[in-house]
């Protein structure tokens, strides 16, 4: 692993945006694009009585990986949630990171540090009572099985004890932890890299991986937790053990399963920026060696999580392509840049090493990059049309695609690419005749009004006569 000085030595700390005719275009400061207090300014307002931002973690004392600024209850005073931080592991303590319409609430953690003698920790459990309004249950989705969260005790974690939160009902829903899906992407990748097995090895080959299993697991887990949040209007904590990697791809999957902002391409980078990167997940850990570096069987960290939630968007956006402003280019843009990227926003682990890397000083973002006019419109989904309702994917194995584009991004795709081509130019084309359209009428309006002030008779029963005169002498004057 690198330290701290060699990173600084990638390719992001040397890179400089590139001048369009002698001038540098860049729209905003993708940095300070998605800061908590810009996100979370709407909820502030309204619901002012119930949330504040506390900034007790502002040198990274209480949680090393969790960001400067966080959401917590008004009524929980910060000495309460510094003993909350202390029982759970690496103090990541229970955080908002969504309230969805009709008041319901979307929280993240680690695992609670319980142990064989379970323990327990009085503050961590009036902090998760205090979100929970009066007769109101709430759900602990755990993202690891059942045997999983029993054999964490032995090292000292565990899950929540029943007695101890009788308002909250837990439901393991597992989601594959990072050495296996670094060991299911291995698999996946070796499999569309052998171009001489037959159909049915290939199939073999894909289905051994375990890839498309562990897509429709987390699936699941986002849709469970929708429908506590949407359908139960209940509260809802999800963690699994260290709480910065499957539990990070089940609490955005469910936001961009409920929230219609989370489907355009600015709020999809709100998301990454708030779910993902203040959120403390590993980016430079997980990302640093690919499945192809000779090292990373034996590499402990590396892990694609970040992928296997991309490709889950992936999938919601093939069961409803018409729901997302952006196209699945603009996801595997994001991949290869969570790889190697000619920016500094996927470096670092946590927002305490990006200050420490001056990332933000030293290197450009990337959403400075994506959301610059001529960029951005090549990733614009052609056949979007806002959809302010819920999208219930279905998680039957049937329904689980594999993601041709990119895993398979040496064969052909260049139908579908053609095809998406020729959809945006009918509908620049449409939008341009529309325009000439409202233009003419306006025109033509213009016309009626002058016949009208000139005329010493204007007859109201030869309006459409005059609005055929008005029509033809535009018509020559046009040609």
């Amino acid at each position: 692993m690198l330290t701290s000085q060699e990173q600084t030595l990638q390719y992001p700390f040397f890179n400089r945006p590139q001048a369009t005719n002698n001038t540098i275009i860049q729209i905003e400061d993708g940095w300070t694009a998605f800061t908590p207090v810009s996100e979370w300014s709407r909820l502030l307002t309204a619901y002012a009585d119930e949330w504040r931002i506390s900034y007790l973690n502002k040198d990274y004392k209480v949680c090393n990986s969790y960001p400067s600024a966080v959401i917590v209850p008004r009524q929980i005073e910060d000495k309460i949630i510094i003993s909350s931080a202390n029982f759970r592991d690496g103090g990541r303590f229970p955080v908002l990171c969504y309230r969805h319409e009709g008041g319901s609430i979307l929280l993240r953690s680690s695992q609670p540090m319980c142990g064989t003698n379970n323990k327990r920790c009085k503050e961590d459990e009036r902090l998760l009572n205090a979100v929970l309004g009066p007769g109101r249950r709430g759900y602990i989705i755990d993202t690891r099985s059942i045997s999983q969260a029993q054999s964490s005790r032995a090292k000292g974690g565990g899950t929540e004890i029943d007695a101890a939160y009788p308002q909250w009902r837990k439901v393991h829903k597992m989601v594959p932890r990072p050495h296996e899906l670094a060991d299911s992407f291995f698999k996946l990748i070796e499999a569309c890299n052998d171009i001489t097995c037959s159909t049915s090895q290939w199939i073999s080959k894909l289905d051994n991986s375990g890839w498309l299993s562990a897509i429709q697991s987390a699936l699941n887990a986002a849709c469970v937790t929708a429908q506590c949040l949407h359908q139960e209007v209940a509260a809802v904590l999800v963690h699994g053990s260290a709480g910065r990697d499957s539990t990070l791809v089940v609490t955005s999957l469910a936001q961009a399963i409920l929230n219609p902002d989370c489907r355009t391409v600015r709020g999809l980078q709100a998301l990454i920026e708030r779910e993902w990167i203040q959120a403390g997940h590993q980016f430079f850990s997980r990302t640093h060696y690919g499945p192809y570096h000779p090292s990373n069987s034996q590499s402990s960290t590396h892990a694609p999580t970040f992928l296997l939630f991309l490709d889950c968007l992936y999938q919601l956006h093939y069961q409803f392509q018409f729901s997302f402003e952006y196209t699945i280019e603009l996801l595997i843009e994001l991949y290869n840049h969570a790889y190697f990227s000619n920016y500094g926003t996927f470096l670092g682990d946590s927002e305490a090493e990006r200050v420490k890397l001056r990332l933000s000083e030293r290197t450009c973002s990337l959403w400075s990059y994506i959301n610059q006019p001529e960029i951005l419109e090549k990733w614009l989904n052609p056949l979007y049309k806002p959809n302010s309702g819920v999208i219930w994917p279905s998680v039957a194995p049937i329904s689980i695609q594999l993601w041709k584009e990119l895993y398979l991004g040496h064969t052909s795709v260049a139908p579908w690419k053609s095809l998406l081509s020729w959809i945006k130019q009918i509908k620049q084309n449409y939008i341009a005749v529309r325009k000439i359209a409202s233009q003419l009428q306006i025109q033509i309006r213009k016309a009626i009004d002058e016949m009208r002030s000139n005329s010493d008779v204007y007859d109201e029963e030869n309006q459409d006569e005059h609005i055929c005169i008005a029509q033809l002498s535009l018509e020559s004057q046009s040609t």
